[in-house]
């Protein structure tokens, strides 16, 4: 967590992965951006009144990462992922 993830950051693609919500794992889809050819998993975010947006993000290892099809938007990731906003 604590990654801040670029203005207008317009996501196009989609992850399916592992999540670990207080000792339960369950399949999860979320947003995938890549910042700098890193990429992210975009767990939430919301725009406020202002314009702020708050965001739950979190790196993942690019080698656990897999895309079958070139042209295909969805990505899986073969690693499991700790919920941040759970204990």
């Amino acid at each position: 967590m604590g990654t801040k993830l670029p203005e207008n950051v317009q996501p196009r693609f989609h992850v399916f992965h592992p999540m670990n919500t207080a000792g339960t794992t369950w399949l999860r889809e979320s947003d995938l951006v890549f910042v700098n050819k890193r990429p992210y998993a975009i767990l939430s975010w919301s725009h406020g009144k202002k314009g702020d947006v708050s965001e739950v993000v979190i790196k993942l290892n690019s080698k656990m990462l897999k895309h079958d099809q070139p042209d295909d938007p969805v990505y899986r990731y073969e690693g499991e992922i700790q919920d941040p906003r759970r204990s």
